[in-house]
């Protein structure tokens, strides 16, 4: 089970094709095996299978800061955020003797990292990738091995406020191999599956839910992330983004060609992109083999066709809650006083849209999405 975690470079080489992608840079080195990534506002967090990360990108002299390291015997292999909340799914695997015990998934304060560990779900099942839209986690399980060694991949769902158990959403998305990452664009869970060289996907609200196929024909994808109407896929090692309100072809827009990865005896080859995360104009994707968080910077992915357009985005104030409509997809609130201090900050999606203002001193506010567009409140 561990070799999941490591990431076996098996089978495919991707060679760069004649598109205008540019070449990635060294961020950070030294890295161990990072592979998943997700950022709020600023600040990536980068998850390798015993530890994760925390970087900040506004920082002129940034580092890979360890916030948590998981405990013996346990191995992560996912993460999503919400607020402040880090969720992480981890594998428990005894090496010594070859044995896989189960998973689990636990909520990890970015504000309270001195806490307890919040353990919120086991299962006997291996997850291998989780998202989260409110209060709910939607999460790959795979069924128990047979005996030729074939397991099905179904996409269970829990509520963080009542996680004890767990509802299968999709009994049979695919066969014998792992999804590799999620996200949503807006209702939609999309679901990478580098096994299949494909995309799956459903509207969570569909009372009955059908799956499709949102992207196919890739090669060896791995992490998604999704900004606005667009979708970010580590295709191999090339890196290509694709708007998701209209039919259209993906555009590559990175590679690795300076960095090699190889295979016994084989001839080397450029090494995989194992996630991407974009922040401002500004990518940012894991090599794992090579301990690096690698970059590169293009103006034009700041330009409103990749980030979600806040026209129509509105403010309702009760005076105890701060709730915004109009949001397409995930935006990273900030609250200021007058003198432009920070006093509170929490991710919004177009679910989860309400600020908690009840315990603030009477007076005059400003709310800043995505540093952006800001409303200034009264409590």
């Amino acid at each position: 089970m561990k070799t999941k975690l490591l990431f076996t470079l098996l089978f495919i080489a991707i060679f760069s094709t004649s598109y205008s992608q540019q070449e990635a840079s060294d961020y950070l080195s030294n890295l161990e095996e990072p592979s998943a990534m997700i950022n709020k506002g600023n600040t990536l967090y980068v998850q390798g299978p015993k530890k994760l990360y925390e970087i900040n990108t506004a920082s002129g002299s940034p580092a890979a800061n360890v916030i948590y390291t998981a405990g013996t015997n346990y191995y992560m292999s996912n993460l999503t955020i919400s607020g402040n909340i880090i969720y992480i799914s981890e594998e428990n695997y005894i090496e010594s003797t070859n044995t896989y015990i189960g998973s689990r998934i636990i909520a990890l304060d970015t504000n309270n990292l001195g806490a307890p560990l919040n353990v919120i779900y086991n299962t006997t099942q291996y997850v291998s990738a989780l998202a989260i839209t409110g209060s709910t986690i939607y999460f790959s399980a795979e069924t128990s091995p047979d005996a030729e060694d074939k397991f099905t991949v179904q996409v269970k769902k829990i509520d963080i406020t009542n996680p004890l158990v767990a509802e299968v959403v999709v009994n049979n998305l695919t066969q014998d191999k792992e999804a590799t990452d999620m996200a949503f664009y807006n209702n939609n869970l999309m679901i990478s599956v580098g096994g299949h060289s494909k995309v799956f996907g459903f509207d969570i609200t569909d009372p009955v839910i059908t799956v499709t196929e949102y992207l196919n024909n890739l090669g060896f994808n791995k992490g998604l992330f999704v900004n606005g109407n667009n979708v970010f896929i580590a295709d191999g090692n090339r890196i290509g983004t694709k708007p998701l309100n209209i039919s259209a072809s993906l555009t590559f827009v990175a590679q690795n060609t300076v960095y090699k990865d190889q295979i016994g005896s084989n001839p080397p080859f450029n090494a995989n992109f194992r996630d991407v995360v974009l922040i401002g104009d500004k990518l940012y994707m894991t090599l794992l083999n090579q301990g690096k968080v690698v970059t590169i910077q293009n103006a034009n992915l700041a330009n409103d066709k990749f980030n979600q357009d806040l026209k129509a985005v509105s403010v309702s104030n009760s005076k105890t809650t701060l709730t915004v409509t109009g949001l397409e997809n995930n935006s990273q609130a900030g609250i200021y006083n007058l003198s432009g201090q920070l006093i509170a900050s929490k991710e919004l999606s177009a679910n989860e849209n309400s600020i908690d203002i009840s315990s603030y001193s009477h007076g005059v506010y400003i709310l800043k999405l995505d540093h952006k567009k800001s409303f200034k409140f009264i409590k």
